[in-house]
């Protein structure tokens, strides 16, 4: 079952999202980044939950299965100034022993529809160029129409962006 995040869900979303970073991009990036993202758990857990109390900028859903959190995303306005017309998917995170089960598919068709009810007619999804979850927004009939440099923990990376016509 797909519900709204709840302030109460804020530490499972993070222990997710960084469980999820872990095993998906140990192979992008050092240990360390990985241990930083431990060390500062009790900060992420506040912003998310802060993010949740909110729900103007930053709407939190999470994928719910006997009273159990398997995976979350986190949608709204697009990011950046050639996206402020679009929607965005920014996060969707599943830990590894729950992926393949078609529960990303259910959270990002509940995003875009989300985001079609907010009156967005385009999403965007940016996605680390190399992450094997490419070919899912792929599938899905994503588009690659640019792709962004950024930094992660002083490594430079490159985001393709996915665009989605709803």
């Amino acid at each position: 079952m797909i519900r709204k995040a709840k302030v109460n869900d804020s530490k499972k979303i993070t222990r997710i999202h960084i469980n999820s970073w872990k095993t998906t991009y140990s192979e992008f990036f050092p240990e360390k980044i990985f241990i930083n993202q431990e060390k500062n758990f009790e900060q992420r857990n506040n912003n998310i939950k802060e993010a949740i109390e909110k729900d103007n900028e930053y709407h939190y859903i999470v994928y719910e299965e006997d009273n159990n959190i398997l995976g979350f995303a986190c949608y709204g306005k697009g990011r950046g100034n050639d996206y402020v017309d679009m929607g965005e998917v920014y996060s969707i995170y599943i830990e590894k022993e729950n992926q393949r089960k078609g529960i990303g598919k259910e959270l990002i068709t509940e995003c875009f529809d989300l985001l079609k009810n907010m009156g967005y007619k385009n999403i965007i999804v940016r996605c680390l160029k190399g992450n094997p979850s490419e070919n899912f927004y792929t599938a899905l009939g994503g588009k690659i129409i640019d792709s962004e440099d950024g930094n992660v923990g002083g490594l430079n990376i490159i985001e393709n962006i996915y665009k989605f016509d709803l």
